[in-house]
């Protein structure tokens, strides 16, 4: 009983500091049109990062390579990215991830009719968002896994986000694309078909994670801690809260349709990492990928790109289980 009294003294300790420390304006990128980022929306919507001392300008910048570039040039002290962060540590960058907020692809193969089975994507066009983000990863690990050669066999353009990838594909510029919510949706609603769900592909691979740079985190570790906090409790109310998160998802979205907005409730609170589990798994998939060409990577562990240190912090204070009911 003192031992449990103790960690709930802790706790509340933390968030009165944080509630009452003075407010810290932060911009933090995210680089998907996403329900994937709808924990992310609503904790900003719902005044989570003020509750926690944070004043927080989302940017969107619609590349996860250029949203890790951007933290490590110092543009932005936290961001929302995919397994490009892996890529750029290792090309010597100082980046890391501290919470995992959806460690499987998230991604769903939607195509035209004339596509009826996964081999049928031979010498067809895939959309993806961006060379090097996590539609890319997932869609050449499913190419290879079905014996075919990606580029050569199934051609892969980069549309720049996932409006873009339904606007080439109802113009015909691609016959299939990788999406998330709501874009699936509204793919499927112009006369699109699903082929593929990724979470049935066995598949672990971080697709949105919150990461920092080792540096900043040295030096404003509380920033850090601040973010972690407020984010899980925005998660939390997620998960208990539909029609504001719809409310949210709509307003970055830019869909009203209501169908479509049950659906990407549904896909957010499926995907979303509740708490943000660390992807230790999902970062050693991209090192064995990677490993096969390069001897740095083969020589990596995932705990070379994860700073576990708020996620051990939070969860040995019972934060986590303080808001799971």
């Amino acid at each position: 009983m003192i031992r449990i009294l103790s960690l709930a003294a802790f706790v509340l300790i933390l968030l009165h500091n944080a509630a009452h420390a003075q407010t810290k304006r932060i911009p933090v990128a995210y680089s998907a049109v996403s329900a994937t980022q709808s924990s992310f929306y609503l904790t900003k919507e719902a005044g989570y990062f003020e509750k926690h001392g944070l004043s927080v300008d989302p940017v969107y910048v619609a590349s996860g390579t250029k949203v890790a570039q951007a933290v490590i040039a110092g543009e932005f002290p936290v961001a929302l990215a995919g397994g490009t962060v892996v890529n750029a540590n290792l090309a010597g960058g100082d980046i890391v991830i501290f919470g995992g907020l959806v460690n499987v692809p998230s991604f769903y193969i939607v195509v035209q009719s004339s596509i009826k089975r996964p081999e049928d994507l031979k010498n067809k066009t895939v959309g993806i968002t961006t060379f090097g983000s996590s539609t890319d990863f997932s869609i050449r690990y499913l190419i290879k896994k079905l014996g075919m050669e990606p580029d050569r066999d199934v051609k892969i353009l980069q549309m720049g986000g996932q409006p873009q990838i339904v606007a080439a594909m109802v113009a015909g510029a691609v016959q299939a694309g990788v999406l998330s919510s709501p874009a699936n949706y509204n793919a499927m609603k112009a006369g699109f078909q699903q082929l593929v769900d990724f979470k049935t592909v066995g598949l672990d691979y971080p697709t949105v994670s919150l990461v920092s740079t080792r540096s900043y985190i040295k030096k404003d570790p509380q920033t850090v801690r601040r973010f972690l906090m407020a984010y899980t409790e925005g998660t939390d109310r997620l998960f208990h809260d539909k029609e504001l998160a719809m409310k949210v998802i709509a307003k970055y979205t830019k869909t009203t349709d209501r169908d479509a907005l049950e659906s990407a409730y549904g896909f957010a609170t499926t995907f979303i990492e509740r708490p943000p589990r660390l992807p230790y798994k999902a970062v050693e998939t991209i090192l064995a990928q990677i490993g096969e060409k390069d001897p740095k990577a083969k020589a990596s562990k995932p705990e070379d790109f994860i700073d576990p240190t708020f996620y051990n912090e939070l969860e040995k204070s019972g934060f986590f289980k303080s808001l799971s009911r």
